[in-house]
């Protein structure tokens, strides 16, 4: 069974999957059409694929412009991120916040964002990470869009504390405060 817990941003949850633990194999189920419909949450997915992201990267954060906006689903499949998700939504009572939360290979998490959010990830730890999404509308490269990693205050676990790289297409995002949201 499937556990839904809902996070500061509107529309957005902590999704712990079902696991069937074995002596020498684990099972883990990560979607259910049955239980996404019973939160309301989109189950028209179009797209999957997987990022491999080295230890102290940064990337974000990250959306898809309309009209092709699109959910996610995320979780890391190996090693650890502090995944992030910024409410970019006019209308949204949580406009403006921010959620953080750690996925990993250990607690299996899953993180669904609803369209009209962004999203960025640290990479923990020393292993690389893959990280696998489910989106329900198709990557359109000139749709991509962002705003800057370091926005808002977020309390990255690296701040002060490690040497971070991060791709030059997110240095060039705009920050929050000077971004327009078309959402």
């Amino acid at each position: 069974m499937f556990r839904f817990e809902e996070l500061e941003v509107d529309g957005c949850y902590l999704i712990t999957p079902m696991v069937l633990m074995e002596d020498k194999c684990d099972f883990i189920k990560i979607f259910n059409n049955t239980q996404f419909n019973i939160y309301g949450l989109s189950t028209e997915f179009k797209e999957e694929c997987y990022a491999i992201a080295k230890p102290g990267v940064v990337r974000g954060m990250h959306f898809q412009r309309p009209p092709e906006a699109h959910d996610k689903l995320v979780t890391c499949l190996s090693g650890s991120i502090q995944d992030v998700v910024v409410d970019l939504r006019k209308k949204s009572r949580t406009f403006g916040k921010y959620t953080v939360i750690e996925l990993n290979e250990n607690n299996r998490n899953i993180i669904y964002i609803p369209s009209g959010c962004a999203h960025g990830y640290y990479i923990k730890g020393e292993k690389n990470a893959i990280i696998y999404y489910k989106v329900t509308k198709p990557y359109i490269l000139s749709l991509r869009d962002g705003i800057h990693w370091s926005s808002l205050n977020i309390p990255w676990e690296f701040l002060d504390k490690y040497e971070v790289e991060v791709e030059e297409e997110d240095e060039k995002w705009p920050r929050f405060e000077e971004f327009e949201s078309p959402f």
